[in-house]
């Protein structure tokens, strides 16, 4: 890689640093530990995206990738195969509860629109289209009144009258959990990462939609302004492509797709080439002195 073409890389990892190295000493978390979480990506990253097709990675091709040792790199897989911290997470429970809320028709009216569900609703000795029952279906062993608590906390819900509960806002941003938070924002870097670099190589006809609006000298009272206008036209939109996946996808529980159903004494087939993927849009805001921006780029 030409000398030009790193330092220009370089500045960008720079300005991709300076917000998460902030999180990480706010949390003494020090360099020694980023340091291996990133010998660990590497490896990571080698093995699952830089294979030669039909060929095993060997740990002598992946030590020429990384630039680590043959010794680091055997270390580092054994790490990875038994880290669970670097496992896929799953949303959390009160997350599952607004997706329930939004897909499962027992929640939901003719128009496909969340119910205001009584607290609670017995019918043949079980609860029915309620929010109790809405919290057993999706949130585990979590008892209502925890759930209800943190979706108020968060604006999430609220309460018409002490029986009932309303979804007053579909997207789900725990307060409480900075960590938490910081999870879901790490997630939303990774997609954005993932989208930009799908780009870069994709066709015309395959890329994926990504925009951004940036204007230097604006006004203070504009930006305040600006503010205001993108919550106005940004909430309502997101609002609707959350409540399109939530109706579309697959309940978790459904289990694979099958070709027929099938009879007594057979066993269903999985449907062929049925695949499934995992899809979001996002949209955010930020704001920025111009000193700032012109000192840290």
């Amino acid at each position: 890689m030409a000398l030009e073409h790193k330092d220009k890389l370089a500045a960008a990892v720079a300005l991709i640093l300076r917000p998460l190295v902030r999180l990480l000493i706010r949390h003494e978390f020090t360099h020694t530990e980023l340091t291996e979480l990133v010998r660990q990506a590497y490896v990571s990253v080698a093995y699952d995206e830089y294979g030669i097709p039909e060929r095993e990675m060997t740990v002598s091709r992946a030590a020429v990738l990384t630039g680590l040792s043959r010794k680091e790199v055997v270390r580092l897989r054994e790490t990875l195969e038994q880290d669970e911290a670097l496992t896929k997470q799953k949303p959390n429970r009160a997350q599952r509860v607004v997706h329930g809320w939004l897909s499962d028709p027992e929640f939901l009216n003719s128009k496909k629109k969340p119910l205001v569900l009584p607290l609670k609703n017995r019918k043949n000795g079980k609860e029915y289209g309620s929010f109790v029952a809405l919290v057993k279906r999706y949130s585990g062993d979590i008892t209502y009144g925890a759930v209800l608590d943190e979706l108020n906390h968060v604006g999430v819900t609220d309460q018409p009258e002490p029986d009932t509960v309303r979804l007053a806002n579909s997207a789900y941003i725990p307060r409480k959990d900075e960590i938490e938070q910081v999870r879901i924002v790490a997630t939303s870097v990774k997609d954005l990462f993932n989208t930009a670099l799908h780009n870069v190589d994709a066709p015309d006809e395959d890329k994926r939609f990504q925009r951004q609006v940036v204007y230097t000298g604006v006004p203070e009272e504009v930006a305040e302004e600006f503010s205001s206008l993108a919550i106005e036209k940004s909430a309502p939109y997101i609002e609707e492509l959350n409540q399109f996946l939530a109706q579309n996808r697959e309940p978790a529980s459904a289990g694979a797709p099958t070709e027929k159903s099938a009879g007594k004494g057979e066993t269903a087939k999985p449907a062929a080439g049925k695949l499934k993927k995992r899809v979001g849009f996002g949209i955010y805001h930020f704001e920025e002195l111009e000193d700032q921006t012109k000192n840290k780029s």
